[in-house]
């Protein structure tokens, strides 16, 4: 007859090293959460100073010097209040220029009026007057307007293939109206066939503010030569003039909304048509430069994708002429 099966010692749980692995588990989650809380409190506590207003708070100290994700966002946190930074100082900048550029016409606009209601008999002169400055007032809210819609890159004109030489000859011929008045000549070197794809209307103004920017400023019985190339997918515009030139200091300027150089304070115009130019040569993907010719004038150089895709190698600038 078979015995009572043997007996087992009871079984106990291993509570002490349970224990402490849960401690050593609990601390080092604690630890862990500690290490990605506090940089994302102190993130969270600046992106709420610069939704404040506070737009110089900013990521500082050991969460830019961490090597993980963290440290990416917050660098991007400090390079997207730097480009706030900067596009606030310029919505300040232009409505500064923007009221200084309106008190002239509107002071000229009072001192008309008040010199037509003393002296009625030269009402006619007044009225002439008038209307001279409306038109300058309505020209550079026309010229606002299309700076505005070129900031945020909203415009109404679609985009379309035509060819460039066609539109060159259309702004030269235009241009050399005025400049018969003062004996300036213009010289168009165009290639025959330029295909361009783009907005017409807008690089028409472009081009046609460069080219009078160059007229205004050469002298008399002076020449402004204007070149049409086309290379790898670049179509090239130079505008070159003979006018006294820029400096360095100008030159880094010349593109900003309302400035205008030493030499040019006195001339005709707002400052915006180069900014207008910049600004359209961005929206097609292309650039303009400046570059100053000893004693020769200044050259002006339109870089524009001769058709939509995705980016290309720009070609070499120019050499000729500068």
């Amino acid at each position: 007859m078979p015995g009572p099966p043997p007996s087992h010692p009871p079984y106990f749980l291993p509570w002490e090293p349970l224990l402490a692995g849960s401690l050593v588990s609990l601390l080092f989650s604690v630890l862990l959460a500690r290490h990605f809380a506090t940089p994302i409190d102190r993130l969270r506590q600046t992106c709420a100073a610069v939704a404040s207003g506070d737009l110089h708070a900013e990521p500082r100290g050991e969460l830019l010097r961490r090597r993980d994700e963290l440290a990416d966002l917050a660098h991007d946190f400090q390079g997207m209040t730097a480009r706030i930074r900067l596009l606030m100082d310029g919505q300040r900048h232009l409505l500064y220029d923007v009221s200084h550029e309106l008190r002239s016409p509107r002071a000229r606009l009072q001192l008309a009026i008040d010199l037509m209601q003393q002296q009625p008999v030269r009402a006619a002169d007044s009225l002439a007057r008038i209307e001279r400055e409306a038109v300058r007032m309505e020209r550079l809210v026309g010229e606002l307007l299309t700076l505005s819609r070129l900031e945020v890159q909203v415009d109404g004109d679609e985009s379309e293939t035509f060819d460039m030489a066609e539109l060159l000859i259309d702004v030269v011929d235009d241009a050399r109206f005025g400049a018969a008045a003062r004996s300036q000549r213009i010289e168009l070197l165009v290639a025959d066939g330029v295909p361009q794809a783009g907005r017409y209307l807008l690089l028409h103004r472009a081009v046609e503010n460069v080219v009078r920017n160059a007229l205004r400023y050469s002298p008399d019985a002076s020449k402004v030569t204007v070149t049409l190339g086309q290379e790898e997918g670049w179509t090239r515009i130079c505008v070159l003039d003979e006018g006294p030139g820029m400096t360095p200091a100008e030159l880094a300027a010349v593109f900003e909304p309302f400035w205008r150089g030493e030499t040019r304070r006195d001339a005709d115009g707002h400052g915006l048509g180069l900014a207008i130019a910049h600004r359209v040569l961005e929206a097609h993907g292309g650039r303009i430069t400046a570059k100053s010719r000893p004693e020769e004038g200044l050259c002006v150089e339109l870089l524009v994708p001769s058709s939509p895709g995705p980016g290309r190698q720009e070609p070499a600038t120019a050499e000729k002429g500068l």
